[in-house]
């Protein structure tokens, strides 16, 4: 039936809104996106459109919220705490959804997607810290764990607009480094 989450219509109007979308992502910036726009490139009606998302933010929203929902369960399922792994994690999912991930990352869209992965990992990350620096107090391991963050999201953005030159295990081992500074 038509309306009912999981349908077969459902989700094709869902595929076809999301991969126009993601066309119109590479031609220019979110907010000069049109659901008209979306619409045209689809070839569907507006009320098509409507019957899912609010507009092309919602749209936006969406994505990344499904994207990230892979990432936290993809690490979660790993039962590994130690950052290599949650980097390898991130890593291959990024690899595995590579044209969303350019257009989600690129820094014209602003995504946040990576830095909330990140924090989540916030509570191990900390705890390997005071591991690492004892004498540190809680406002110094926040200001690292910052510092590691940011840095990890630039880094991983610049191996996306990179194409990926560096395999992946390459970009793992500079972050390694960086954590251990």
């Amino acid at each position: 039936m038509v309306g009912i989450k999981g349908n077969r219509r459902t989700l094709y109007s869902k595929k076809v809104i999301i991969d126009a979308f993601l066309k119109l992502l590479q031609e220019k910036n979110l907010n000069k996106i049109t659901v008209t726009d979306i619409c045209k490139e689809a070839d569907i009606n507006r009320g098509t459109f409507y019957s899912h998302y609010n507009d092309p933010f919602d749209l936006m929203r969406n994505i990344e919220e499904e994207l990230m929902e892979k990432m936290m369960s993809t690490i979660n399922i790993s039962g590994d705490e130690s950052i290599k792994n949650i980097l390898n994690d991130i890593f291959n999912l990024i690899l595995e959804n590579i044209e969303l991930c350019k257009i989600i990352f690129n820094e014209k869209n602003g995504s946040h997607v990576l830095n909330t992965i990140l924090k989540s990992a916030y509570v191990r990350t900390i705890e390997e810290q005071k591991k690492r620096f004892p004498n540190a107090n809680e406002t110094q391991l926040e200001y690292c764990f910052t510092y590691t963050t940011g840095g990890t999201i630039e880094i991983v953005r610049k191996w996306i607009n990179d194409d990926m030159k560096l395999p992946a295990e390459e970009v793992i081992r500079i972050l390694q480094t960086m954590y251990m500074i």
